[in-house]
């Protein structure tokens, strides 16, 4: 028996806005000037172009929205707006049992904030926290991405969203991510302060400048780093190697006190990604959302193939921490 998906929609504005009007409890991703658009209700939205779609192959599209509907999962919720000095307390805030989802604005300083220090939340893991890091397409990267509180008709380029939803007793909320990558052991990193960009770093053990070691090796920086969090193997990818001053720049922080290692190669990003997907949809009984990386979406040509999944696709995705280049989900359990 395979796994009941409860499906998120690419839609019109006039049906969109027919769901707000009709007080749904909605996530909502497109373009800015979509989103701008629709009416003050109960949602929260992020900018995001990218869509991959059952049945049919993924797209950017700016004429319609994403909609995930929460409506019939929860039985209570909370709409807050959060700057760099609240959002430490987005755990404190929630429901006793619940989720709660959240939506960060790219490349921000709130974004970096929440990556170096999320770890440190107090009651971090007494719900689930899920959500994404809302983007601009890849050709306009100049434009800031923007977050929306639809409950207050409010947009931020500096801000977080959050949608705090309730359960019922009898139900309880899990994440899950899906990771295509495993570590190879040739290579480890290590660096001495928590950072976005490194310069000189440890490689086993060596003192070594990481952008000449990635020149020289030929490292593909399309694979990322992964690293052992708690027993969850989590990935941070390569943003772009500086050639002026010699550092990488990742999309994820990587910690002092963590070995990182490289990937190993797959011998199809795409068919290796699909064959994790489907393992999902067999396990699984009831999925309430998903999303999925912008480096997967490229690099698995999602605009080329069918996950058997719809959903937004992200410019890191958050489970408890912040991720990159992994397929995330919200499972609801009985």
């Amino acid at each position: 028996m395979g796994a009941r998906v409860q499906e998120s929609k690419l839609l019109d504005i006039r049906t969109a806005t027919e769901l707000i009007l009709g007080g749904r409890v909605l996530v909502i991703s497109g373009d800015e000037n979509l989103l701008e658009r629709l009416p003050k209700g109960n949602w929260i939205g992020g900018t995001i172009p990218y869509f991959y779609l059952k049945n049919e192959c993924g797209r950017m599209d700016k004429s319609k929205v994403f909609v995930t509907d929460f409506t019939e999962s929860i039985n209570d919720f909370k709409i807050l707006t959060l700057d760099e000095e609240t959002l430490s307390s987005i755990c404190l805030t929630g429901f006793d049992n619940g989720f709660n989802f959240l939506i960060l604005p790219a490349l921000q300083s709130i974004h970096y904030n929440f990556a170096l220090n999320v770890r440190h939340y107090e009651d971090l893991y007494k719900n689930p926290l899920i959500g994404l890091v809302a983007g601009t397409s890849l050709e306009e990267n100049k434009n800031l991405s923007k977050t929306f509180n639809g409950y207050l008709k409010e947009s931020s380029t500096t801000q977080a969203v959050v949608l705090q939803c309730s359960l019922l007793p009898s139900k309880v909320a899990r994440i899950e991510i899906v990771n295509v990558f495993e570590q190879s052991d040739d290579f480890y990193i290590e660096v001495f302060e928590d950072t976005f960009k490194v310069k000189d770093c440890l490689i086993n053990g060596d003192w070594i400048n990481l952008y000449q070691f990635i020149k020289d090796k030929e490292v593909d920086i399309s694979y990322p780093l992964i690293c052992d969090y708690s027993g969850a193997s989590v990935n941070v990818s390569f943003q772009l190697l500086v050639n002026e001053t010699k550092e990488v720049v990742f999309y994820a922080p990587l910690f002092k006190n963590k070995r990182y290692y490289f990937s190993k190669k797959l011998d199809s990003y795409q068919q290796s990604f699909q064959a994790k997907i489907a393992e999902v949809l067999e396990r699984e009984t009831l999925i309430i959302y998903n999303c999925n990386s912008i480096l997967n979406y490229l690099f698995g040509e999602l605009h080329k193939n069918d996950i058997g999944f719809s959903g937004a696709t992200t410019f890191g995705e958050i489970a408890y921490c912040l991720l990159n280049q992994t397929f995330t989900y919200l499972a609801i359990d009985e």
